[in-house]
């Protein structure tokens, strides 16, 4: 094997501003890029290698060929040939919606796939830029509800200036947001179920 690079899939949103394009030095004149997925083995999303002897092929055809050798015997008797992360660039010129992502026993037996933990790398942001992760206080099922009726919610989460550099884990199930002028860096488990 030889270091594969791959092409980037760029997601254009109503969201997305513009740091990835100049950050990853592209000759692409579109404009409102609020992801880029760098390594993914989602169905109808897959990395193509850009590179080498393997350009042109898809990331879960390199699996199947080279298996243990490309993620180890561990990983490949665990996740056989499905890819276990999808690594990603977002950029948010707005607020993105709160979510919440399910536990790996849950996506199991609501979707029959995999859980979404995450891990969050500030790669900058603007000065008034926040992140929110989990809740500021303990709140009753009850007070959750009324503060989504209420379109409250984010009055009881945590919310964290952040800078460039910073680090956030956040394991499934825990409720979470981006804020504007937010560019980081998210590797997650192959998992696209959001709540």
């Amino acid at each position: 094997m030889y270091p594969l690079k791959f092409e980037p899939i760029l997601k254009q949103t109503l969201w997305g501003g513009d740091k990835i394009i100049p950050f990853k030095k592209l000759n692409n004149p579109t404009t409102g890029i609020g992801e880029s997925w760098e390594l993914s083995g989602m169905e109808n999303n897959e990395s193509i290698v850009a590179n080498g002897v393997y350009k042109g092929y898809t990331l879960t055809e390199i699996l199947r060929k080279h298996r243990e050798e490309l993620v180890g015997e561990a990983n490949y008797a665990r996740f056989g040939n499905r890819f276990p992360l999808l690594i990603k660039f977002i950029d948010a010129k707005q607020d993105l919606s709160i979510q919440v992502h399910p536990t790996d026993d849950l996506a199991k037996k609501r979707h029959n796939s995999n859980g979404k933990t995450e891990m969050w790398y500030v790669v900058e942001a603007d000065k008034e830029s926040k992140l929110r992760v989990g809740f500021s206080k303990q709140i009753t099922p009850k007070e959750y509800k009324e503060h989504i009726h209420n379109n409250t919610i984010t009055d009881v989460l945590q919310e964290y200036e952040i800078g460039k550099g910073d680090v956030f884990f956040l394991p499934a199930g825990r409720i979470h947001s981006i804020g504007a002028g937010a560019f980081i860096a998210e590797i997650h488990q192959t998992s696209d179920i959001t709540y």
